[in-house]
Formats: structure tokens, sequence, C-alpha cells
């Protein structure tokens, strides 16, 4: 890259602040990490595509659970198709209209995988906590609804990075949407990121002090009452499953609030840090995934029976 035009590389078009912002662009458009990182987010759109579509074509899948898990699928999908549509572009070959249209696509799946993760934990923590009035709440209106409110939040939220994206940007600028957007968008992704760890710590440490009871509990009970707690060692199974898959997600999305935090206090693009960021949270959509295909006996059991009846069409 020619680094006498620099000053054409940046949004307001002044001279060039930080060269960190010109390695930024020389990672992006460099054909290796390009190459990379499709191939990176095809694996993770196929695979949660995969575990979509087991899910739509299996009856006994659709709990209210595994209808959440979905919604955080999706997101994972949208994650991995958007960089997939914007990676042969150059960031210097942008528009106003597709630097806006990026900043809309890029942070709406991101913010519902976010939002997708506080539905699991809330999920999972009235079912563990509240048992006798989990089937009450747990109805399929109000999945519906949440899950509706979640991506209708989260595209509100996209919308407004969009928008700034589409103002911000000028003829030869730069569209790393969270270096454009203004600095009070990145600290509220922020609030929501450190918010949702904060429910998501009170939520799993009060499952966890009743698992630690429920082992006592069986360990002094009789047969009558092991029986009887059948039940609620199943959600404990299923909780400890789904706990692996949120954090997962927690700890691969967790970059990109740290990554923001720190741009604002040095004010740098610290662009390595930026690509290790986008490749946690493509490995993000690769391992959740594959985490349900090793932790969910169901969905390990459905994939089979699908599969096999592909194969043999005519197996009965």
């Amino acid at each position: 890259m020619n680094y006498s035009n620099s000053s054409n590389l940046l949004c307001n078009g002044t001279a060039n602040k930080h060269l960190d912002v010109l390695q930024a662009v020389n990672y992006e458009i460099s054909w290796v990490y390009q190459v990379v990182y499709v191939l990176a987010a095809f694996t993770g759109l196929s695979l949660n595509m995969c575990f979509i579509l087991v899910f739509m074509a299996t009856s006994s899948l659709r709990t209210v659970m595994n209808q959440f898990l979905v919604s955080l699928a999706l997101a994972d999908s949208l994650t991995s198709l958007v960089v997939m549509i914007f990676s042969p572009f150059s960031l210097g070959e942008m528009t106003a209209l597709l630097c806006g249209l990026k900043g809309f696509l890029v942070m709406s799946p991101v913010m519902a995988q976010v939002m997708s993760i506080l539905l699991v934990t809330v999920d999972r923590f009235i079912s563990i906590v509240f048992p006798f009035n989990y089937h009450t709440w747990a109805t399929q209106r109000w999945v519906n609804l949440t899950i509706s409110a979640t991506w209708l939040y989260a595209f509100s939220v996209g919308a407004v990075a969009g928008i700034q994206s589409l103002q911000a940007w000028h003829p030869g600028g730069i569209c790393l949407i969270t270096q454009i957007v203004a600095g009070w968008y990145n600290m509220v992704f922020i609030i929501h990121y450190v918010g949702l760890f904060i429910i998501m710590a009170f939520a799993y440490g009060k499952i966890g002090s009743i698992i630690l009871h429920h082992r006592r509990q069986i360990a002094a009970a009789v047969a009558p009452e092991q029986a009887a707690s059948e039940d609620l060692k199943i959600q404990l199974k299923v909780t400890k499953d789904v706990f692996v898959v949120v954090c997962t997600s927690m700890f691969c999305l967790g970059l990109i609030p740290i990554h923001l935090m720190l741009y604002h206090v040095t004010n740098l693009p610290l662009p390595k840090m930026r690509l290790v960021r986008n490749f946690f949270m493509l490995s993000n959509c690769i391992f959740d995934p594959i985490i349900y295909f090793l932790r969910f006996k169901d969905f390990q059991s459905a994939f089979k029976s699908i599969v096999g009846r592909i194969v043999n069409p005519h197996q009965n």
C-alpha cells in the first residue's frame, strides 16, 4: 500500500493520525487473511445451518431451550454470512451505502448473539431455581415474543450503527465500524456485555449452589426420593451442557468489548488485537454447533437419523 496516499484513507479525509490504521487495512485486504477468514466463515455458516435444519426437521427437539439456542445459531450464521459478503471488498473500495450496510449487518447479529445468550441463561435459571413455575412461564407464545423482541432490538441497534457508518464515511475512507461510529455507541455495547456477564455470574452461581445441594440430597436419599429427583437431575444435566455453550460464546465474544475499551483509552486502532478479535468471533460461530453435537445426545440421535435417511432413503 502506498503510504503517500494515507491521507485519503481516513474517514474525515485529513492526514493520517495513526499508522496503525494503515496496518489494519493491510491486514484486512491481505489475500491470505481473506482466504482464511472466508473459509472460517463458511465453516461456521455450514455448521450452524446444519444445526438449524436438524432442529426444524425433528419435532422432538423443539423445546423452549432449543428454540433459544436456534436463535443463537441463527445469529452465528448471519455473522459468518456477513463476513463472507464483505471480505472480498477492500476497505478502501467501500462506498457510503456499502459502509452503512456493513455497519447494520455487522452489529445486528453480534447484538443478537448477546441477547440470545441472555435468553438461554434466563431460561436455565428459571427451570432450575423455579421448577414449578417453569412450564407456566415457558409457553410457546412467550418464546415467540421474547425471540421476536430480541431480534427487533438487535436490528434496531444495528440500524443505529448503519446510520452512523453511512454518515461518517467519506470517499476513500476506511470502513472500520468500531472506529467510525460514535464513542457512546461502543460504550452501549460494552455495557450490554458487562451486564450480561453479571447476570450470567449470578444465574449460574445460583444454579451451581443448587447442583451441590442436590448432590448432597441424592447421597443421603433413599430410593423413592432418588426417583423423585430424576427430573431435576435431567434439568441439571442439560443446564451444564448449555453452560459450556454460553461460556464459550462469552469467552470468544469477550475480546470485542476489551478491544473497544482499549481503543477508547489509547485512541489507537490496535490492529493486531482487532485481527485476533475477529478470528475469535468467527471461532465462536464454529465452536457452538460442535458443542451442540458433542454434548447434546438428542441432537446427535436426530442428526444420525437424518443422515441415515439421506444415505439409505428406502430404509424403514
